[in-house]
């Protein structure tokens, strides 16, 4: 016959696995509701039930890159049945992507689309997440060694090519210094898009040359953090580069408005990335000789189509390539009658 000490333990047991259950509950219960009010449902779609819910997770939710992939996503995710909510690392909070990663595990979320920058910790998120059932979308970065499903994007192949040719195009026999501002955690001997910008501005000049081109890492959690690594640049003994090469919407925007304010129209040429509104304007103006953009829509819809798939399918091509398009003072007009700017 058991003591009472065996039985108040049963007990406690069958307490505390019946809280954890229900807290576990309550937890998706709200992990679901913050989806849906995050996706910006109105009434009608809010009471409607989806079959998948997926999570979107980037570096800054503000840009206005990502809120042109997010829309269209969000929309593409709602013709396939499922709910997409946007989480970034700039939303006021202390939580990294690894934090959002670890939410949408716990939560059991149908799909997770990340940007994936090389952050420590992170490949083993993605592992972790496919482990348990999750598929993963990576986009414009890749983690090729990590086991997500589907990469969307541009290779850095493609991406160090086409930069590499606009850097070289720009590249006087006076230049001294060019700086390629990386957007993620990479070593400088592993970057390709670096080694190809090189090589093409080494195919140019000579080997001979005295050109330093150098690069630096700039990835940061606000666009404070931006503006304040862009102005040392801009501040520092030896002053700017004279190309200074972007690779995101907010450093871009930054580098110009430095240009501007230090009086720097003319001696710093910046190679752009994205089209928003600031950034055109000076590219039409000859400020910015050059901008790259990838394709949001297709970001978006490519990135919903891999989830999807392979959710009913059980599998989803590995690679899906996207636009990239470069746009100058020549062409910004034609590239906006065309239907590309949005």
């Amino acid at each position: 016959m058991r003591n009472k000490n065996s039985v108040r333990k049963e007990v406690c047991l069958m307490f505390v696995a019946i809280l954890t259950a229900l807290l576990s509950i309550l937890f998706m219960m709200s992990f679901y509701d913050r989806i849906m009010e995050g996706a910006g449902l109105d009434a009608a779609e809010m009471n409607q039930v989806y079959q998948y819910q997926y999570t979107m997770i980037v570096d800054r939710r503000n840009m206005t890159f990502w809120q042109e992939v997010y829309d269209i996503a969000r929309e593409e995710a709602l013709k396939n049945n499922a709910v997409l909510e946007l989480n970034g690392t700039d939303r006021g909070q202390d939580y990294s992507k690894e934090d959002y990663m670890d939410m949408s595990i716990a939560a059991r979320a149908d799909g997770i689309i990340l940007e994936y920058n090389g952050e420590d910790g992170l490949q083993e998120k993605i592992n972790e997440a496919v482990e348990k059932g999750i598929p993963v979308v990576t986009v414009v970065h890749d983690a090729p060694k990590s086991l997500r499903q589907s990469f969307v994007g541009i290779n850095d192949y493609q991406l160090g090519l086409a930069y590499g040719a606009q850097v070289a195009n720009l590249t006087e026999e006076d230049t001294e210094r060019i700086l390629v501002l990386q957007n993620r955690e990479e070593e400088l001997e592993q970057n390709q898009l670096y080694s190809l910008i090189n090589n093409a501005v080494v195919k140019k000049v000579g080997q001979d040359s005295n050109i330093q081109i150098q690069a630096q890492n700039l990835i940061s959690n606000s666009q404070f953090d931006a503006e304040e690594a862009v102005r040392n640049i801009f501040q520092s003994p030896e002053g700017p580069p004279e190309i200074l090469v972007c690779l995101d919407e907010v450093t871009t925007e930054c580098a110009y408005q430095a240009m501007i304010d230090y009086n720097m129209v003319g001696e710093v040429n910046i190679v752009g990335y994205y089209i928003s509104e600031t950034i055109l304007d000076a590219v039409s103006k000859g400020l910015i000789p050059v901008t790259f953009t990838m394709d949001a829509e297709q970001i978006g819809i490519y990135s919903i189509e891999a989830l999807t798939e392979y959710l009913e399918v059980g599998r989803a091509n590995a690679y899906y390539t996207v636009d990239l398009n470069f746009i100058t003072r020549d062409n910004w007009k034609q590239w906006q009658e065309d239907g590309n700017g949005k």
